[in-house]
């Protein structure tokens, strides 16, 4: 080491020991000064300075301790690990499992112990950091009664390349609606978990008697493109539905999809009454298809006034390359619907 080196290094460590015994001057405002000191200082050495401090009777010094711990904590601190991981304090327990990677092999056997914790934080902590470290114990943190930690068990499964299809099984059986609604977000997420429709019959359930997770699992079932009997024969109801989460779902889901490979959901939707759901799916879409419907149904005097002049109104500035479609708003300026007419005819205006 050059001088120049040793010389910063050795004004460092005094000024690191400076600042330590400043810890414990009767000046409260110069032992908040020296705290500050060392953490600009960054200096790990310090950390046993910062131990004591956990029983201060300031909190503000017990928050730094901490603080400092966690951020200075190394595989020599195994027993300061322990102490903290058998603390009758919550926030040092929380504390031990966070720095338990850091002490090597011992880490297993803490966080073990915490993962079994009567406090719901200690326990939910230790828990993310074991499945962190240790994915064998997905299947271990899936039997635990207790919600957060079945959550932070499939957010583990979610991240994996290749997803133990099982642990998805049990999820959607789950008592816990959160836990069901995850796991469909996961299938939403991975198609191919279900391409042989093997959940099917499960979503289906949580579709018709789950409404945590109802429209996750419809817009699953949706998004397969399957054209099962079950699917086919439960999609007509759900789409009447007029629940504006499931309607706002389903345009989504829809959007730049081909319709011709899935033709039997475009007519069910078509065919059915549910209008906002109808003019949803038609809104921004300029395919073929899409003219082909918005036609029929502006021809269609059976169709709600309403639902007309929407469809009308949703055209406005766009000058359509549909001639037919262009023709049959021209002639519906006509119409004896008031709406339909002053739709039609403000439509025309936006295109001159």
């Amino acid at each position: 080491m050059n001088r120049s080196i040793l010389a910063l290094h050795t004004r460092g460590s005094f000024v690191v020991r400076a600042a330590i015994r400043q810890l414990n001057d009767r000046d409260v405002r110069q032992r908040r000064r020296a705290v500050r000191k060392l953490f600009e200082l960054n200096d790990s050495t310090a950390i046993d300075a910062f131990i004591p401090l956990l029983d201060d009777s300031d909190e503000w010094f017990r928050e730094k301790a901490l603080l400092a711990i966690q951020k200075w904590a190394s595989m020599k601190d195994l027993e300061l690990a322990e102490r903290l991981a058998s603390s009758q304090k919550v926030e040092e327990r929380v504390l031990a499992s966070k720095i338990a990677p850091r002490i090597g092999k011992s880490s297993k056997k803490i966080l073990e112990k915490l993962s079994n914790d009567s406090d719901h934080l200690v326990k939910q902590n230790a828990w993310k950091v074991r499945l962190q470290e240790d994915g064998s114990s997905i299947r271990e943190a899936m039997e635990i009664d207790e919600t957060g930690v079945r959550v932070l068990a499939l957010e583990k499964i979610e991240e994996m390349e290749l997803i133990d299809e099982e642990m998805i099984k049990i999820a959607l059986k789950d008592k816990s609606a959160r836990i069901r609604k995850k796991a469909v977000s996961i299938l939403i997420a991975r198609p191919e978990l279900n391409a042989s429709g093997e959940y099917d019959k499960i979503i289906i359930d949580i579709a018709e008697n789950d409404k945590n997770a109802q429209i996750n699992a419809i817009i699953m079932l949706i998004e397969s493109g399957r054209e099962s009997k079950l699917i086919r024969g439960e999609i007509p109801e759900w789409i009447e539905q007029q629940n504006p989460q499931l309607v706002r779902a389903v345009v989504k889901s829809l959007k730049n999809k081909d319709w011709k490979s899935m033709n039997y959901l475009i007519t069910a939707i078509f065919n059915s009454s549910n209008e906002k759901l109808i003019s949803g799916v038609l809104r921004r879409n300029n395919s073929i298809e899409a003219n082909e419907f918005r036609k029929e149904i502006l021809q269609d005097g059976k169709r709600s006034d309403v639902l007309r002049a929407r469809i009308i109104e949703d055209l406005f500035g766009k000058k359509q390359d549909d001639e037919e479609l262009m023709q049959i708003v021209t002639n519906l300026q006509h119409s004896k619907s008031e709406s339909i007419s002053n739709s039609a005819q403000m439509f025309i205006k936006s295109i001159d």
